[in-house]
């Protein structure tokens, strides 16, 4: 066996071996991510490891048929592992919190509507520490109020923050929205339009902000240009 082949056999066992000690070994239910993620590693160097061989043995490319046979068989789960790098880093990046149109309302109406929001959230969180069990929620603070472009729609981003427990519980990030209102309130309801709700428990203001401004401005469009869109953010209108 050529030391080139030697190498590349090396490398794929040794990755085979970690991967399945991290299989076995994860904690948490993480033993299954663990391994595909070692697996995609493995195959990254395997292709990578593959690649550099062939250029530096172009000219006698075919006594390497045994390396192309490895890059062939490292490059589905390279791919794989770089899209998701590539979905990772667009999702990590900083969030633009730039608007993206003006703002549909005015000044006067905004403050009206922070002040009977925080009202209502006041009266929501109340309502759950009355009929749930367990911790209590001590208090919601608001985080951001949006609206559609057309002013037709609104979401509230909040962080509840629940009395001292022993189950590490300490900010929860809520939301709420609507598509309907009178001459005073929102008819809100919990959770985004049209959206995935993200979750997580933070101990942070701060880092909470982050992760939920990361969470929907890096991953959702609120312009009504696209709302034949996936990623649309606002519910979709039925014509």
């Amino acid at each position: 066996m050529k030391p080139t082949s030697k190498l590349l056999v090396t490398i794929l066992l040794l990755g085979l071996l970690f991967s399945l000690f991290k299989l076995f070994n994860g904690r948490g239910g993480s033993g299954l991510g663990d391994f595909i993620d070692s697996i995609g590693y493995t195959s990254l160097i395997l292709f990578i490891t593959s690649f550099i061989i062939l250029i530096l043995n172009i000219r006698r490319i075919k006594r390497h048929i045994d390396t192309f046979i490895f890059l062939l068989l490292g490059l589905p789960m390279t791919i794989m592992a770089a899209k998701g790098y590539i979905q990772n880093t667009n999702y990590n990046r900083i969030a633009d919190l730039t608007p993206q149109y003006p703002r549909p309302v005015s000044a006067p109406v905004f403050i009206a509507d922070s002040l009977t929001i925080s009202t209502q959230i006041d009266s929501l969180i109340a309502l759950k520490n009355r009929n749930t069990g367990g911790t209590k929620i001590a208090y919601g603070s608001i985080d951001t109020i949006l609206y559609s472009q057309s002013g037709n729609e609104i979401f509230i981003v909040y962080a509840n923050k629940f009395e001292p427990n022993d189950l590490g519980n300490d900010l929860y990030p809520a939301y709420l929205s609507a598509d309907k209102r009178d001459s005073v309130y929102w008819h809100l309801k919990e959770g985004p339009p049209n959206a995935s709700t993200m979750t997580g428990s933070f101990h942070d203001l701060k880092e909470l902000k982050k992760e939920v401004r990361k969470f929907y401005f890096n991953q959702y469009s609120f312009l009504e240009a696209d709302s034949m869109q996936k990623n649309y953010f606002w519910k979709r209108k039925v014509h």
